[in-house]
């Protein structure tokens, strides 16, 4: 729906300055003409608030009171009316020296940038590693624990995985025979060929056979790993919802604490940026919680893995500010790790 330039300015003047407020108070004709378009009466702005509120983008909570923004309203905004906050050189500053480690893992990584966000924000912050298709096997090695027990580590290019099993021997020579053979035959190769059944078969050979049961327990701890493997995830500031008006509700605010608590359910819910750099969600379709808002960012580190990052906030959240953000995190992130990677390689 296309808005004259006059209802454009408006409707980006009723959001910036309900979210500016810290409050669901609504806007009013005579707020606007003052602080924003002084050679315009009253009048003629109380008309073009009717024509906005008509078009779905505002509405009043009582007849004689101002305007605030619907979620339509909010829509509109984000998609076609914000205009891009640069962040001063200061707030940059700060942002890159949370980031100033030598060789940070990745798990760092996440940790520090939901931490860096949520601080920067001031809303609940969600970094999440998705789980590499093409992780590949590293290392394998057993430690006998007791008599039949004993420890598996399997490292890949992304994790790595400790299990106890009993694996029929407690023999050290017969435990570091096996784990010789099956690096032989895994190192270097990604964990979806590993648990394929045509491979195997194929592998099992007769100086395997010794070894089955160890194989057997070895494929069945990568699939069930696998499995349930869905990838990094860090989340700061739980609490920040507490500070915004829209969250005195204690069944509101329950539930969005339930959701934070719930890896299952918050996957999904960041990945739901459709694969697309920057994906602003407005209300609850995408977030599930009432009245909340997803600002999502991904970066692409390499065609196995990327970080996306995001804010969950009030629908009348600082967009602008969450947006650039999340702009110079992302940026950061992918210059740590390039940076970290290029110290890696001269070791």
């Amino acid at each position: 729906m296309d808005l004259s330039e006059r209802k454009k300015k408006i409707l980006s003047a009723v959001i910036e300055t309900n979210i500016k407020s810290n409050q669901t108070e609504a806007v009013s004709s005579k707020q606007l003409q003052e602080e924003y378009m002084p050679k315009v009466s009253s009048a003629t702005i109380r008309n073009e608030l009717n024509a906005l509120e008509e078009m779905g983008f505002l509405t009043h909570l009582h007849t004689s009171s101002g305007r605030v923004p619907t979620r339509e309203g909010y829509e509109k905004y984000t998609s076609e009316l914000m205009e891009e906050k640069k962040l001063s050189e200061s707030e940059k500053e700060t942002i890159k020296s949370n980031f100033s480690s030598k060789l940070l893992s990745l798990r760092d990584i996440i940790e520090k940038s939901a931490k860096t966000i949520s601080k920067a924000t001031n809303y609940t912050s969600i970094v999440y590693a998705e789980r590499a298709n093409k992780a590949i096997i590293k290392d394998i090695k057993f430690y006998p624990v007791s008599r039949t027990t004993q420890l598996v580590v399997v490292v890949t290019s992304d994790r790595v995985i400790n299990e106890l099993s009993n694996l029929g021997t407690n023999d050290e020579n017969d435990l570091n025979s096996a784990s010789a053979i099956l690096r032989d035959l895994f190192v270097d190769k990604p964990l979806s060929l590993i648990i394929n059944k045509d491979f195997r078969d194929k592998v099992v050979t007769k100086e395997l056979q010794k070894y089955k049961v160890v194989f057997d327990k070895v494929i069945e701890i990568i699939e069930s790993n696998e499995q349930n493997y869905l990838g990094d995830i860090s989340i700061a500031g739980k609490d920040k919802l507490m500070d915004y008006p829209e969250f005195n509700n204690t069944e509101k605010l329950k539930k969005a604490v339930s959701l934070f608590e719930d890896k299952d359910s918050i996957i999904p819910l960041i990945k739901n940026g459709d694969d697309l750099e920057l994906s602003i969600n407005v209300g609850s379709d995408k977030s599930g919680l009432e009245d909340c808002s997803l600002v999502t960012i991904t970066c692409n580190l390499n065609d196995e893995k990327h970080i996306t990052a995001g804010v969950i906030g009030p629908m009348r959240m600082d967009y602008q500010k969450a947006v650039s953000v999340l702009k110079e995190v992302a940026y950061t992130i992918e210059n740590t790790l390039a940076e970290n990677q290029g110290d890696e390689n001269e070791r």
